[in-house]
């Protein structure tokens, strides 16, 4: 179990150095090339039409065999060893079969096949991305030192989304931070003892959980009092 993860983190580490408007973009490129062949060309005048749910089925296709292509590629045969090994659909999906990788069919709900497109045709692995990106940074910015990182991780984590959330109630903080894949991926980054790096991001989950006040909402100016200590126990740090 662990080494898929190890494996997995660094074959993944090198795209965290690439923007995500360039993510997306190479996976737009790739749909849109794939809807040419398809329909025989993609000019303007078939983008800025309306779209239709027939259209925006053919782009979430596309979309989905560039991602199981982009996944298989990065990742050698790491997910066909997870799916062997029977290890669970692994970090963000990366190891789930294809056969089960289904992020539905999608429906035409903006003005143009453009816009669909646009929003369609995004990169599928670019939150999973952004998540070891957050933690490379971490670790790096604190020399390794387990703590310190994980210190500097979550509260990084709070300022990017704090903005962008703050005042929303309809789910839990620690959920739009991602505080469970974060730390797992920082189980990996820091070399932690954990066999199953995602068993100790649920415990850390948990301990965000167990230190927030029932009526705790995005009006706070931080991480909850006592998240920290807590995520450090956790880990057993």
């Amino acid at each position: 179990m662990r080494e898929l993860w190890d494996r997995t983190y660094l074959a993944l580490l090198p795209w965290t150095h690439v923007p995500v408007g360039d993510l997306h973009a190479r996976c737009t490129e790739a749909v849109t090339g794939a809807l040419a062949v398809l329909w025989d060309g993609c000019d303007d005048a078939l983008l800025d039409a309306p779209a239709t749910d027939g259209q925006i089925h053919a782009i979430v296709a596309a979309q989905r065999a560039y991602g199981l292509g982009w996944r298989d590629a990065v990742l050698g045969d790491v997910a066909a060893q997870a799916q062997a090994a029977r290890l669970g659909d692994g970090p963000g999906g990366l190891w789930t079969p294809a056969e089960r990788w289904n992020r539905g069919r999608g429906r035409a709900f903006r003005p143009t096949l453009r816009r669909n497109l646009e929003f369609f045709a995004m990169h599928p692995w670019a939150a999973e991305l952004e998540h070891l990106r957050t933690v490379r940074c971490a670790v790096e910015a604190s020399a390794g030192d387990p703590r310190s990182a994980l210190a500097l991780l979550f509260r990084t984590a709070w300022t990017n989304k704090a903005t962008e959330r703050r005042g929303w109630d309809d789910a839990e903080w620690w959920q739009y931070l991602g505080v469970e894949a974060l730390a797992s991926w920082a189980v990996v980054a820091l070399g932690l003892p954990a066999e199953d790096p995602a068993s100790a991001g649920w415990a850390v989950e948990e301990a965000a959980e167990a230190v927030s006040a029932s009526d705790w909402t995005w009006r706070g100016t931080g991480l909850p009092d006592g998240f920290l200590d807590a995520a450090f126990a956790a880990l057993a740090l």
